[in-house]
Parts: C-alpha cells; structure tokens; sequence
C-alpha cells in the first residue's frame, strides 16, 4: 500500500529560497530520468504508448492548472494589490478574453492531436476516465480543494504557485514537447511563461513577488508560505514517482498486463466458475486472487491454447474469444487488446526484464491540524450589517450558504412579482434572433429620458454628497455578483468567459489604478469622506451609511457565492446591471459632480465600458443568447421557457418594484425576519426605479 505524503506543520519548513532551489534542482533531475524513459522508446510504437501513458496520467493534474488561485478573489480585498496581482495571474492562466483558452485547454488540444481525445473534457469528466489510476489523482483533489479555503490558506497557496512556477514546465511534458515536429500548445502548459492573454511578461517573477509580500507581513504568513511551498514540492515529488511508474509499466508488457488483470478482476470473478485451468483451479478463483496478486492467473493464461507466444495474430485470446464474433466482445477495450497483444508478443522473450511496481508515496494529503479548520459551521448573521460583513470573504461555509439561499429567494420571489409591472423588463419571449435589438431599443429609451430630464433642477451638494456615501457599499464592491466565474470551469465556458473578462475589467485587469472600488473612493475623499477597507467590521458598522444601503449589497454578495445555484438569474442581474446607466443616468451623474466639482472619471469610465456595443452591457446580452441557444437544443420549449422566465427574474432582480398588494407586503415582512430586505431607490449613478413604501 503506498505511504500517503505530506509534510509535517509542526516542524519549521525550510526557508522559501531554499525550496526554489531544490525545486529547480528535481525539475533538472527529473528532466534527465524522462529523457532516459524516452531514448528507451525510441521505436515509433513504443514513442506512442510512452506518450499516451503521460498524457492520460497527467491528465488530472493538467485540470488544475492555475485553478488553485481561483478562489483567491473576493470583495474584501477588491482593493488588495497583492491580490489583484494574484488574480492578474489566473487571468493569465485561464486566457482572459476566450473561451476555452486556458492552459488545460492548451493540454486538451496536446491530448487530441496525440489520438486520446477522451481526454480532452472538462476536469470533473476525467473521474469517468477509467484508464487514469486513481492515486493519480490525489494531488489535483488536494489542489482544488484548498482553492476553496483561500481565506484560511491564502499564503500557503502563495507558496504553492510559486513553486509550480518555479518548476515551469512539468518534466514529463518538457520530456514530449522535446521530441520533432511537438505542437506549439505546448508553451502554455509551462506555469513560468505567460500566455499571452494579459500584461503579465514573467508568472514566476510576479508569483515570487507575492509570496514575498505574504511572507512580510508576519510569523504566521512567513511560515505557511513557507509550508505550502515544502508541501507542494514534496507531494510534486510523490506524484512524479507515480507518473513515472505508470509510465514504466505502460512500456513494459508484463506490468501493463498485471494492471490490466488487476483492474478487471473483480467483475470477472463473477463469471467462470465451471471454467478449470490447468492447475485445477476456476478461473473465477485464480481471478478472484488477482485482484491483488495477478501473477498465477497470467502464468495459467501464457500455458494455455489460447496464447501463442510472440504471436498475438495467431493467438485466439485475442482474435478468437475477445474478437468481434467471440463470446467475449466488447469486453476490453481497443486500448485493452492493445496490452493484451503486446504481453503475447512479449513471451517470445524467455526471461523479460523484471520492472518492479514503484513504492513512491501517494500525493495530496495535508495534515489534519490545518484540515480540522473547514468544519467550520460558518455565522449566519443577526442583521444587516453583520451579513455585509461576515460576506465579504470567498469562502461560504454550510450555516453562512443557507442564510445566503434564504435570502438571495427572499429576494427573487420579490423580483417575480415585479415582473411585468414597467416597460424595463425584458421580454416575455427569447427569440432565435438574441437580445442585441432589445438592447439597442433600451439604450435609445436612456438617452431620450436623459434629454428629457436635462433642464430638471439639480440635487444640492448635500444632497450629491450623501448619495454617494450611501453608493459606497454597493459600488465598492462592483463586480461581486460575478465573483463565483472566477472559478476555473466558468470562467472559460462559451456563456461564462465574458462574464469573468466583466469582472477583470471591474478590477481594473491588475493594475490598480484602473480599480473602480479606488477609483470611487477617489471621488469619494474629494468629498471629504474617508472609510475603513470594505472588508472590515469597522465599514460594515459605519453609522453614517443607513441600513437600506446595505440590503442590496448583500444579496449581490450572496448571489456571488452561488453561481450554479443562480446562474440563470445572475445571468439577469448581470445584464440589468451593465446596463442600469448607459446613456442615461451616468451621463446624469456626470453633470451633477462637474457642477460641484467633483470628478466625473467613475461614470465616463462606465458610461464607455458598458457600452451596447463591444463592452459590458453587449457581453451580457451575448453570454444570455450563448446560455439561451444551448438550452433550446437541448430541452423542451416547455423547459426552455422556464429557464428564460429565469433570466427575467435576475434581470429584474436588480431593483424590484414594491409588493403590488397589501397581503404581499405583509408576506415580505414575515418571510424576510429578522429584517426586511428591500430594494434601494433610484441612484446617482445607474438607472433604476425609485421604491416607495
């Protein structure tokens, strides 16, 4: 049984440099030991079954990459430089701007030209890839899995990235890319040099950076960078031994056939009771042995009639009782007979060279001290404020989740009854022909009701003042209605990838002087206003914001959180979002800040990047018709309906009118305890109706 890997917290790890180091060091080691693999398959079949053992083994690992920064972001650092530069290198890794263009798209891509397709589907399919062992994937598990703990291992998967970066390219794909004639993907397999999808010119120089930055902010940090670079090169190490192991036995007859014995054992015990060898015993019971030990089974096989040695043509194991008319069919697979002809071919040799199974530990696990900490129930808030803020992490912890759920349906139930009620909703039906004539209809109707409203007098300074202050926990935290497609498999589907590109462009693609939270608290300290971070308790506990400021917040918080859950009505949300000002209440905004001399770069900023025609608000309606189009093709137009009745919601969801009847508003009170959320009004800054109670 292999011995599991892990690195023990209690003992100081070695400082960061020092682990850099070693880990430059096994990549160069490790190097040499695969091109010994593949000099010792230089004929063209070995070549091939040499790289598709690496390709499906890696496979797993291949899922993960960059994947481990994906729950690194969250509204609570918004304004984080350490952290926008993080999420500058996902944006790097997953392809910023396509989809399908992250680096594990780049390994799909390799899997198919190399002839295993199979292998080129998304992370959560390879489980069904039996082919792939399972100690194979450990490691991935143990890397996605702490992407969703950032807040409680942000430094330890700071040390983590920056020694994949450090080790660039994996040895078992430089190992491939070296051979003639090696597509050109396979450049975005390696973590140290940049995709080319953003700015970022060296990932590794800019992850040392950050593990720097963590390092120096205290003890604490300092070792759990440290840690988490020891254990990452230490479970690299395990995890590289299993690989090269499967890669050995993949080359070696005897231990492919073992494997494959092993695999299929079970299932054939149930079978062949009356079926004798020449040893006397069933083949049921020699079967049932190699579940463990297939070594006598293979020995009573090779004697029998049915194996020619050396000859796999003639024998009619293979082209007798597996082939197309045999009673065995479609038992094993092409790949099976695949091993199972090379094994006969390899008994011509009267004494093959034994490869021993390797001992190398299994890969992934962390100790149970750091572990113990996801047992966390999570808060579920008292009231308004405590919500604001116990949400502004990434994480979402079971008690935290059902307060979320309860209040995100609170929230749309209203929204449903708002439908219909205004000439704003979107329309009852989708069409084939998209939402790109509707969007245009509505950025028109925004620009007459500016024109319209033009000569109307204006707010007093107070009155500008205080609206924007009351802004400040909604706009500090733009975006966050679309934090959960930073993870790695929406964040590069059809309808998610400009979803995530809205999100990046909200943060300012990593440079923070393009931050729209820094940006608004800009305008902010122009009007004297200075506030505590957004993700403190100090913020959330401002009496100077009144608690309807926060309601709205709080369900864009919550729906962040849940983007399977809601993805229709995020869908929604988003639109109605990105769309909330264009051409209308920005360039409104716009007139009463320069009127008071305050700076109107927030609004020009979004009134340009929401735009009905390459930016936000086109990109909304485009993921809507991308989601749209396959679910008509693939439901009922019963189911296709709902699903868009769905959307509608979301869309509505941004600003839902009041409860039309008395019996519903007194259902809002009681389904909304301990308090009632309710819609904000009509803002400074983006188109919605005003709420009167």
């Amino acid at each position: 049984m292999a011995e599991v890997a892990s690195v023990d917290p209690e003992t100081d790890p070695p400082h960061l440099s020092v682990t850099l180091d070693e880990a430059a060091s096994w990549r160069n080691e490790q190097g040499s030991a695969y091109r010994e693999l593949t000099d010792s398959a230089d004929r063209t079949e070995a070549s091939e079954t040499l790289a598709h053992a690496l390709l499906r083994q890696s496979g797993p690992f291949a899922s993960t990459l960059g994947a481990w920064l994906q729950g690194m972001s969250a509204p609570g650092v918004f304004e984080d430089e350490v952290h926008l530069t993080i999420l500058a290198l996902f944006a790097d890794d997953i392809g910023v701007g396509g989809p399908r263009s992250s680096r594990y798209d780049a390994f799909k891509v390799l899997a198919t030209q190399y002839g295993r397709p199979e292998l080129a589907v998304d992370a959560d399919e390879l489980a069904a890839e039996r082919s792939v062992r399972d100690h194979m994937f450990a490691l991935p598990a143990a890397l996605f899995a702490i992407s969703r703990r950032s807040d409680a291992f942000a430094p330890l998967i700071g040390g983590i990235d920056v020694v994949l970066r450090s080790v660039g390219m994996l040895p078992c794909w430089e190992a491939l890319r070296a051979s003639e004639g090696a597509p050109a993907e396979w450049a975005r397999l390696d973590l140290a040099r940049s995709t080319g999808a953003t700015d970022i010119a060296a990932p590794l120089d800019v992850s040392r950076g950050v593990a720097e930055k963590f390092c120096a902010t205290d003890e604490a940090a300092r070792r759990q960078v440290a840690f988490g670079a020891a254990w990452m090169l230490d479970a690299l190490r395990s995890w590289n031994e299993l690989l090269l192991d499967e890669a050995r036995a993949a080359l070696h007859p005897q231990r492919a056939m073992e494997q494959l014995i092993r695999e299929r054992a079970r299932e054939g015990a149930v079978y062949h009771q009356n079926f004798r060898m020449g040893g006397g015993e069933t083949l049921s019971e020699l079967l049932k042995q190699a579940k463990t030990d297939p070594g006598p089974l293979l020995t009573e096989l090779a004697a029998t009639r049915m194996v020619k040695p050396g000859h796999a043509e003639r024998s009619s194991l293979v082209n007798g009782l597996i082939g197309p008319k045999g009673p065995m069919f479609r038992v094993f697979s092409a790949d099976d007979v695949e091993v199972i002809s090379k094994w006969i071919d390899s008994l011509a040799d009267s004494e093959p060279e034994p490869v021993p199974p390797s001992a190398a530990r299994v890969p992934g696990a962390l100790p149970p001290g750091l572990l113990d900490r996801t047992a966390e129930e999570g808060v579920v808030p008292a009231d308004i404020r405590e919500a604001y803020f116990v949400l502004q992490g990434r994480v979402l912890a079971p008690g935290t989740r059902d307060f979320a759920l309860r209040y995100v349906n609170r929230w749309l139930a209203r929204a449903k009854r708002s439908l219909g009620r205004t000439d704003r909703s979107l329309p009852e039906r989708w069409t084939s022909a998209g939402l790109r004539p509707w969007l245009l209809d509505m950025h028109d109707k925004h620009g007459v009701e500016f024109e319209t409203g033009r000569s109307g007098d204006l707010p007093t300074r107070e009155q500008v003042i205080d609206e924007t202050l009351q802004l400040a926990p909604l706009t500090l935290i733009d975006g966050s209605w679309l934090q959960g497609f930073t993870d790695a498999g929406l964040a590069t589907s059809r309808y998610g990838f400009p979803l995530f590109e809205t999100y990046w462009d909200e943060l300012g693609n990593g440079d923070i002087e393009l931050n729209h939270p820094k940006i608004y608290r800009d305008v902010l300290r122009e009007m004297g206003i200075d506030l505590a971070p957004t993700g403190s308790r100090e913020f959330a506990y401002d009496t100077r914001f009144r608690e309807e400021s926060l309601e709205r917040p709080v369900y864009w918080l919550c729906l962040g959180k849940l983007p399977h859950t809601f993805m229709s009505e995020i869908l929604g949300m988003n639109l109605a979002m990105e769309l909330s000002g264009v051409g209308g209440s920005y360039r409104t905004a716009r007139r009463f800040l320069k009127h008071y001399g305050f700076s109107t770069h927030f609004v020009d900023l979004h009134n340009t990047i929401d735009n009905v025609s390459t930016g936000h608000s086109a990109w909304a309606a485009d993921a809507i018709d991308t989601h749209m189009r396959t679910v008509s093709k693939l439901s009922t137009p019963a189911e296709s309906a709902a699903e868009w009745e769905r959307i509608r919601i979301g869309y509505e969801s941004l600003a839902p009118l009041p409860s039309s009847t008395i019996a519903d508003r007194i259902g809002d009170r009681f389904l909304t305890t301990p308090w009632k959320p309710r819609s904000q009004g009509g803002s400074l800054f983006h188109h919605a109706p005003v709420e009167v109670s």
